[in-house]
């Protein structure tokens, strides 16, 4: 019999793999609680997979009160296997999913088009069709697009052509990371490796709104604008420009042309940018054969002067930006005054907040869109640094008479972060590394503290973009290998990709190529790095310190009976002194936590609980002395308790929170600190802790960064 290929669906691909995989007859309950689907769902999923299955030598069983089986040679089952995992299933789309698509082909869609073409596309109801609709028109009108239903017409938007480009772009980096654009601009131009495959969803979404081949002629041309200019621009920058120029061209095929305030361009037309701009347009125009209006060489005027990136001039050659000290010295005496901190002398922030503003100013000036995906970690994380540069953003405000939003002020604030520490390069580095990144510089900053902090002997030599990687190689600037947060493979070199946060699987990785390979003779010259690479990292050490000691709690006299009453008081305890926490969940998370296994010093009758929870907002210490023992049942028995260690952490902290409250933990195994928790002296146990805390922060960072704090 010949075996024909067949598509099932999605739920029906998970039913047929859960069975040929089964070893005996499962019941409708076990696939719905394993495939967490109704069992009405799955009786209508397989009506008519027996006669489907017979098609492939097998049959369908199904037994009352035994279950379903699929039957066949071990041959058919196995060739059935392999089929179905590499055909694609027909996918059945959440409402979100299903939503999404609805906004893209509205973006898409010229003409008035009936429900029935969204229902029969996507597989479901009219009906289902007009309340999704219902669902997303807050988002278009959020857009200032009007979603428009005539009946017997159809459905249709309106809206000028700038808001439509805007709200494409938005729908991109609302479903997808940066990181995952930049795969897809990978996919094009990566030639050296076989291993960039991007999900196939993601790949298609994009393409609903330009060509591949479009995206391949954008790059050749900014490429060479950059070497002919000197000028590199920021990952984030480039995917930016890359989409831009990339849908404005595929709006332009379909007839959209997009307008410019005259005056503005004006403005833009008195900048070299402009000229930059002409030549873009006019070898895009050649190679993808559209015309290229100005209005639209006006907008890339205004991506290339909000771009932000590496120029090729230092704070001796500012020709282009005569009056950005105008703006830099009293943002930096701001921010000196509010963190009480010297920083006007520091030339690394002088040099890279005027190359900051530089591009923000053109992008604040023109009303460009900011994203700032760390904006809610820097404000969680460094709360003090973003506040005080919210007031330098006031005076930016004031003098460039436009809005500064809170995206760029995240921005700022991680330069003014930076300049809190410098961290001096270790001379006896023997490993030369050079680290690759998908996206930028924002995860190296963290993975470059974390790998010199676990490898003294590795020397960081620089920092590179997937896209800029095989410029930087061809250079043979010498270095030992690669290390990479994408998976790729190189030619010259190893490359061994690890986590964005090093687990201790990575640093094993790491430790077991290192000693296949002999040690670097330390003739390269050394190089300065970027405080941005590390400043990250080092500076939650400093800051997990200060929260910790702004939230150590001691409770003296607790009447309680059992463990579950103690987790519940911990737990109100907490409440009562965390503001933004949520007492029951934290008591379900205790205890949740404590049935994996918890810790008891017997001998000290002293107890810890511990866990990462999402209903707290800061890390915090409390120490509980009970009024008398209790029983605390730790695997099988009762140990006598008279003291509780309470140790909590939000579940977003950074690794280096967790590694600080950690310190406290580890601390237990000695007596004389044991003693002094079980004393119940407040200032002594802060004392303690603190001084604790300080020797293991002086471990983890550099002598300059210890002497400026």
């Amino acid at each position: 019999m010949k075996r024909q290929g067949m598509t099932f669906n999605s739920r029906q691909h998970q039913i047929l793999s859960l069975l040929l995989h089964a070893s005996a007859p499962v019941t409708l309950k076990e696939i719905s609680d394993n495939l967490k689907i109704s069992i009405r769902t799955i009786q209508r999923e397989i009506d008519g997979l027996d006669v489907r299955l017979n098609q492939q030598g097998l049959t369908l069983s199904k037994k009352s009160g035994v279950g379903l089986s699929i039957e066949g040679t071990d041959i058919a089952r196995r060739d059935f296997l392999n089929q179905l995992s590499v055909n694609l299933s027909t996918k059945i789309f959440s409402p979100e999913e299903r939503q999404y698509l609805l906004m893209q082909m509205m973006l898409s869609l010229k003409e008035p088009t009936k429900l029935f073409y969204f229902s029969s596309k996507l597989e479901v109801t009219e009906a289902t069709i007009s309340n999704d609709l219902d669902k997303i028109e807050p988002w278009f009108d959020k857009h200032q697009i009007k979603l428009v239903r005539k009946p017997g017409l159809g459905v249709f938007i309106e809206g000028n052509e700038t808001s439509i480009r805007a709200a494409i772009v938005d729908l991109l980096y609302k479903h997808f990371s940066q990181e995952q654009l930049m795969e897809i601009l990978n996919s094009y131009t990566f030639a050296f490796s076989d291993k960039f495959k991007l999900e196939l969803s993601i790949h298609n979404h994009l393409l609903h709104f330009v060509e591949p081949t479009t995206i391949s002629h954008i790059e050749n041309v900014i490429k060479q604008t950059e070497k002919l200019h000197g000028y590199e621009m920021t990952d984030s920058a480039y995917v930016g420009f890359v989409v831009h120029i990339a849908l404005a061209i595929q709006r332009l095929k379909s007839g959209e042309n997009i307008s410019i305030n005259p005056d503005a361009l004006q403005k833009l037309k008195e900048t070299d940018e402009f000229i930059w701009a002409l030549q873009i347009a006019e070898e895009l125009s050649a190679a993808v054969e559209v015309g290229i209006p100005e209005s639209e060489v006006g907008y890339i005027t205004m991506h290339l002067l909000g771009a932000q990136g590496k120029r090729n001039i230092t704070l001796s050659d500012k020709k282009a930006y005569p009056d950005i000290d105008y703006y830099v010295y009293p943002m930096i005496r701001i921010v000196e005054k509010e963190l009480k901190l010297e920083l006007e002398q520091d030339q690394s922030l002088i040099e890279s907040l005027s190359t900051h503003l530089e591009s923000a100013i053109q992008r604040l000036l023109f009303n460009m869109d900011i994203r700032n995906p760390l904006l809610n970690r820097i404000r969680q994380e460094y709360p003090d640094v973003y506040n005080a540069t919210v007031k330098a953003a006031r005076y930016l405000e004031d003098q460039l008479n436009c809005k500064v939003p809170e995206e760029e002020i995240g921005y700022l604030a991680m330069h003014f972060g930076a300049a809190l520490v410098r961290k001096r390069i270790r001379p006896s580095a023997s490993y030369r590394v050079l680290l690759a990144c998908a996206s930028g510089m924002g995860t190296s900053r963290l993975l470059g503290a974390q790998i010199e902090k676990n490898f003294p002997h590795i020397k960081i030599v620089d920092t590179v973009s997937i896209l800029k990687l095989e410029e930087w190689t061809q250079k043979k600037r010498p270095i030992d290998l690669i290390i990479s947060t994408v998976p790729f493979q190189h030619d010259d070199y190893k490359v061994i990709v690890v986590n964005s946060f090093l687990y201790e699987a990575d640093i094993e990785l790491i430790e077991g190529y290192l000693q296949t390979m002999p040690m670097s003779s330390g003739a390269a010259p050394i190089e300065t790095v970027e405080i941005e690479e590390t400043v990250m990292a080092v500076n939650r050490y400093g800051e997990a310190i200060m929260i910790i000691m702004e939230h150590i709690y001691l409770a003296e006299h607790v009447q309680v009976t059992t463990k579950e009453d103690m987790i519940r008081k911990a737990s109100v305890f907490v409440g009562s002194h965390l503001s933004n926490s949520d007492t029951i969940r934290l008591q379900e998370e205790l205890t949740k936590r404590e049935q994996l296994g918890g810790l008891v010093l017997e001998e000290d009758r002293l107890a810890m609980l511990h866990c990462r929870s999402e209903a707290i907002d800061s890390l915090c210490v409390c120490l509980f002395l009970l009024e008398q023992d209790i029983d605390w049942w730790v695997t099988d028995h009762a140990a006598q308790v008279k003291a509780v260690l309470l140790l909590l952490a939000p579940r977003t902290s950074p690794k280096e929170h967790i590694e600080m409250v950690s310190e406290i933990s580890a601390e237990l195994i000695e007596d004389e600190f044991v003693q002094t928790l079980l004393s119940g002296e407040s200032g002594e146990v802060r004392k303690r802790i603190k001084a604790l805390l300080s020797r293991s922060y002086m471990q983890k960072v550099s002598a300059e960064f210890r002497g400026r704090l």
